[in-house]
């Protein structure tokens, strides 16, 4: 990991709470010591805009503040200590990291992030990791990645989607799960058969909208999965079904699938190939009553 990679992901840790102005500042500084205040200072206005000196310090009194930079004396010689010294820390984990595709750990599902890897996925070559697979019980967030899936079959990529029959008791488990343990008001009024049939309706449009279906297979399962997945060409997320929480809402481990080691990503894959066999083709086809055919999916 690279210095400025090194800040870049520092900076999007939830528990510095860092705003977008005091990142800017961070990916300022510079690995070697002994930079100074006003070297700082002419590296940000460099590099983003002009600002006031006045304007400029009290930025840095706040990231003082956020890493509990507190001793006597001047902060940025300890701010960059505290940070270098992090910054090995990383690199001893990152060679093990990397050697088994683990990039990144995030506390929560990266919207942006995800994607971004479909729009790279879009503008790549062909590959054979040129698919979109997503496995969940259902998938609060598909809505935010239409026009992606969109742009994906009108690009001939290769679009998969597991999601739970939402007649099963699978799916009547987790509901039950996740209105028992859940500290959320809103997971007390969840209705996974409701979201299910939500998600299949926007497929739904989305085969209306982009005119080629082809690409994009939907199968419902009646069984336990895992793990969430959501991949979009070489990037992975897999993050866990826990009692009290959705699965979007809790950490998400960020892969890449051409690791040394595939010990990981490589039971991942499995576990959604096995998944892919034993659900069941179920097509919302915008030119039929698929709601009808939905309930009796599984009926023998």
């Amino acid at each position: 990991m690279s210095w400025n990679s090194f800040l870049e992901a520092l900076c999007k840790r939830q528990e510095h709470g860092l705003t977008a102005l005091e990142s800017e500042v961070i990916m300022c500084l510079q690995e070697a010591q002994g930079q100074t205040k006003g070297e700082l200072l002419e590296a940000y206005i460099k590099s983003y805009s002009v600002i006031e000196e006045e304007a400029f310090t009290q930025r840095l009194k706040n990231i003082y503040k956020k890493f509990h930079i507190e001793d006597r004396g001047y902060k940025l010689p300890q701010l960059h200590k505290y940070l270098t010294e992090k910054y090995l820390q990383y690199q001893n984990k990152d060679v093990f990291f990397s050697e088994i595709g683990l990039s990144y750990i995030h506390s929560v599902f990266p919207r942006e992030a995800f994607g971004n890897a479909i729009h790279n996925l879009i503008n790549s070559d062909k590959s054979e990791h040129s698919k979109v697979d997503i496995l969940q019980t259902f998938a609060p967030n598909l809505n935010d990645y239409t026009d992606h899936l969109s742009q994906c079959l009108q690009n001939d990529i290769q679009i998969r989607i597991l999601l739970a029959w939402p007649y099963s008791e699978a799916a009547k488990l987790r509901e039950k799960v996740l209105q028992r343990y859940s500290s959320s008001g809103t997971i007390d009024e969840m209705n996974i058969r409701e979201y299910v049939i939500a998600n299949l309706e926007t497929l739904e449009k989305i085969i209306r909208v982009s005119g080629n279906s082809e690409f994009l297979e939907v199968k419902l399962y009646d069984t336990l999965p895992s793990l969430a997945i959501y991949r979009a060409g070489g990037y992975m997320l897999a993050a866990p079904f826990l009692h009290g929480s959705l699965a979007i809402n809790t950490f998400q481990l960020e892969l890449k699938l051409g690791a040394a080691n595939q010990l990981i990503t490589h039971t991942l894959q499995k576990d959604f190939e096995l998944m892919w066999q034993v659900a069941r083709p179920f097509y919302p086809d915008p030119m039929r009553n698929w709601r009808s055919d939905l309930k009796i999916l599984f009926a023998n």
